[in-house]
């Protein structure tokens, strides 16, 4: 008699429990339609237990959830056609834009919770489903009505849809049907999905390869890692220059130094002339240390505050001023904008999502928008709850020529990465009390920031110098100064020191 095998003993054993279908939804609806869609789930998932699930786009049409539990759901587009909710138990939670065609609901309890565009046509048994405190907008099918009539054919080509119409002519609808009667089927690239939780620079990517040849502007967001021109035009201002090493270290090769532009460079910095923010970002790509950076602070600063308080919820903020700010360190009175460029990238992002998916301010956006909770975070980082605001902005947006929308979106981007990372720099990096170049600079440069200091720091760390520049007997604390900073500076060149102080009140 041969004995049992011993790989199929332990096989047996080691064998692991597939997932039930709470795990498998709570990873989200793509990986429960995919493995739907190869059959390698159950159908019959009777007494299911759902607590606060939050989903959307889940395929459940068909299944077996007799007896299931839904506690505090909240699903939107969920697909329960044929499905079989007999006895089954929603409570709390809402459900939104999901569809109950056909399902059997006999004994089947709704219980304080809100129903928004559902569709119950042709369900069974809904003479013993039993609705307590429910809150019903848009639903149909629960009083046997015939479920409305399609939406008019667009009137002003794909631009014109509404989102039923999209999902149509995508083949996405509940049904799953033809196109609409009249109209000829749309290829995906003529009409894209609705993606408003891609990041800026996909959007931005997508969009480009619509526009043709890419504008000279793309390099000024090497950050986007942009389509690049194929030739520049011939010049030799800094900004020419700029974008030149951007798409020469782009292309993956070392920006060569010009030293009649690194010249000119430096001294727009000294001077804090206008073309100080391209004169930073040129000596940051070609790799050469700025020698003034407080003498900037007075010019960049204002460009940025003047972008920043124009009232426009997807005003551009040019990304070569803050990537300037960036590599010059200077993070006083910048760091604060930060929100600002976000909410405002937070608009333009929404917006292109809703024109690339064929939506505009005329026709139903608003309920694109509803359907999905990136777009809903989006609207709520732009303009809090305020919808008035947010469509005011929409026309204003989808009025600019595209190149000039996909200019505002990448701009926005690249300074809000900037900003961030401003934001992220360590205390001290620009002590904010030190006005004027004349008590920085030394040697035909600024005088390199050591460490700042309180009173009582004195006389153990800077004692000499501080007699030398401020008088304090060496070995004691300055007199009533228990409030000031006092900033330490040095000369590269010939090494001499200065000892800054400032006052709270000063």
């Amino acid at each position: 008699m041969l004995a049992p095998g011993p790989d199929h003993t332990n096989n047996s054993r080691s064998m692991p429990k597939a997932p039930t279908i709470e795990k498998l939804l709570q990873s989200g609806s793509a990986e429960w339609n995919k493995l739907r869609k190869s059959s390698q789930v159950a159908t019959d998932h009777t007494g299911a237990t759902f607590t606060q699930l939050f989903s959307a786009n889940a395929d459940l049409s068909g299944l077996g959830l007799v007896g299931s539990e839904w506690e505090r759901c909240d699903l939107s587009k969920m697909n329960f056609r044929d499905a079989d909710l007999s006895n089954a138990y929603f409570h709390g939670g809402r459900l939104q834009d999901c569809d109950f065609r056909g399902a059997n609901l006999e004994g089947c309890t709704f219980e304080k919770l809100k129903l928004l565009r559902c569709d119950f046509t042709g369900a069974k048994g809904l003479d013993d489903l039993e609705l307590d405190d429910v809150d019903m907008d848009r639903v149909t099918g629960l009083d046997g009505e015939e479920a409305p009539p399609p939406p008019p054919p667009p009137v002003q080509g794909i631009t014109a849809f509404t989102r039923e119409q999209r999902e149509k002519m995508l083949g996405q609808s509940h049904g799953g049907g033809n196109a609409m009667e009249g109209s000829n089927p749309a290829h995906p690239d003529d009409l894209p999905p609705f993606r408003p939780q891609d990041p800026p620079g996909s959007l931005f990517f997508r969009a480009l390869k619509h526009v043709g040849a890419p504008p000279l502007w793309v390099l000024d967001v090497p950050g986007l890692r942009p389509l690049l021109p194929q030739r520049l035009p011939p010049g030799s201002s800094l900004e020419t220059l700029y974008r030149e090493a951007v798409k020469t270290r782009l292309e993956n090769k070392k920006p060569a130094a010009d030293p009649g532009a690194v010249e000119r460079a430096q001294k727009a910095l000294r001077m804090s002339g206008k073309e100080a923010n391209v004169a930073a970002v040129y000596l940051r790509e070609v790799g050469v240390l700025p020698l003034f950076r407080f003498a900037a602070a007075k010019q960049l600063k204002g460009e940025l505050r003047a972008e920043v308080e124009v009232d426009d919820i997807t005003g551009s903020i040019d990304p070569r001023t803050t990537g300037a700010l960036l590599e010059l360190r200077l993070t006083h009175e910048v760091v604060e904008h930060v929100h600002e460029a976000r909410r405002r990238m937070a608009a333009a992002q929404l917006y292109t999502s809703l024109l690339e998916a064929g939506f505009n301010p005329e026709n139903n956006w608003d309920e694109a928008l509803e359907s999905s909770e990136a777009s809903m975070e989006l609207a709520q980082a732009a303009t809090g709850d305020d919808r008035q605001a947010l469509l005011e902005g929409f026309q204003v947006f989808a009025a600019l020529p595209e190149e000039a929308r996909l200019r505002r979106l990448a701009y926005l981007a690249e300074s809000v990465s900037n900003l961030e990372l401003l934001s992220r720099l360590p205390e001290g990096m620009e002590p904010s009390w030190l006005t004027g170049p004349e008590t920085r600079e030394c040697h035909e440069r600024e005088m390199t920031y050591v460490q700042s200091l309180k009173a009582q720091d004195i006389p153990t760390k800077v004692a000499a110098l501080a007699k030398a520049e401020l008088g304090v007997p060496e070995g004691e604390v300055p007199e009533d100064s228990d409030d000031d900073l006092f900033v330490h500076v040095r000369c590269d060149v010939c090494g001499k020191e200065k000892l800054i102080v400032q006052s709270p009140d000063a």
